[in-house]
């Protein structure tokens, strides 16, 4: 009941802000993600998020050049989400501490992201609020769903992550670095750089997008949630021209470098004792995928390849995943 309380309260919010300021609701997002694309159930197992994207025609407010120079041509965006993500240890059959694998550990959070974008550069301000622990109601999620499929329970819940409120600051910058267009093909290239301050996570990102196809999508791309859930900011003018033909499709890749300075789902609680893991300091992943749009449809599939992400992880993991969108 208290997911549904905290997205009821998100979407009313959200309309309080559109029907001040004449917001123009643009896309919504909905993202599942899950280790069973890969025939595992443990590390990051889980995730599911619902984006609200809104178009802002009439930026009144000095708030809105926070992000951007007067002077040049912009566009303002802001997206609100809801989010659960589960973290799980390899053998979830245990009822006790497994010392040398990842505590369990749950997080529900609220997130609300200010985009300021132009032709060729987006740059993106998010707050993320949230709880981890027993509250974030990890537990009776995977439990029930693995009720619901037949598989087995997961016993060492016990042992998670205590009760903590989680903020977290993120700053993301992106690029549109090189388009190709052609009768037979388009293609895109995205740099990004990010940054990301709170007690859940401190960490710095650089990477890239990559698309190749056919009538591509014109948006600064889509990602998964445990890199960012990137909405699909539009690049407006190209955006509007690109949806004058019913379909588009692309071959996506994705590839990036982290440093991490924290990460409280392997370094455990930041106030209290809890069970942790020596993390890496520095990760990498890379992700290949496709997006296919029919008018207002648009589905999107991805598998990411994460290198170990503590210093006792056994093997890498990978995470499949799916993103359903409507664009209004």
């Amino acid at each position: 009941m208290k997911y549904l309380i905290n997205l009821l309260l998100i979407l009313l919010s959200t309309q309080l802000f559109s029907q001040d300021k004449d917001w123009i609701f643009d896309r919504a997002n909905f993202y599942v993600e899950n280790d069973v694309y890969s025939g595992t159930d443990n590390q990051y197992s889980a995730g599911e998020s619902f984006t609200l994207l809104y178009y802002i025609p009439d930026e009144d407010y000095p708030i809105y050049n926070l992000l951007g120079y007067e002077n040049k041509e912009s566009y303002s965006y802001f997206t609100f989400s809801a989010t659960s993500q589960i973290f799980t240890p390899s053998d979830i059959s245990q009822t006790s501490i497994i010392t040398d694998d990842r505590p369990y550990a749950g997080w529900f959070y609220t997130e609300s992201t200010m985009h300021k974008a132009y032709k060729d550069e987006l740059r993106s301000l998010s707050l993320k609020v949230g709880i981890l622990g027993p509250l974030s109601g990890a537990e009776h999620i995977q439990n029930n769903f693995h009720l619901l499929i037949g598989s087995p329970n997961v016993n060492g819940w016990d042992n998670q992550l205590k009760d903590e409120i989680g903020i977290n600051l993120k700053y993301t910058q992106k690029y549109k670095l090189a388009s190709v267009s052609t009768d037979y093909y388009e293609s895109s290239l995205i740099p990004f750089g990010s940054c990301e301050l709170g007690n859940v996570a401190i960490n710095a990102s650089v990477g890239f997008n990559a698309r190749i196809g056919w009538n591509i999508p014109k948006d600064y791309g889509v990602s998964s949630i445990d890199i960012g859930a990137d909405p699909g900011i539009p690049i407006y003018k190209e955006y509007k021209n690109m949806r004058l033909h019913p379909w588009s499709f692309s071959f996506n890749l994705t590839a990036a470098t982290s440093a991490v300075a924290r990460d409280i789902f392997l370094d455990g609680n930041t106030f209290r004792d809890s069970h942790h893991v020596e993390k890496e300091t520095f990760v990498n992943y890379y992700g290949v995928g496709f997006t296919l749009r029919y008018k207002n449809f648009v589905f999107d599939f991805m598998e990411i390849h994460n290198s170990k992400q503590f210093k006792l992880q056994k093997k890498p993991h990978n995470v499949g995943t799916l993103i359903v969108s409507w664009l209004f």
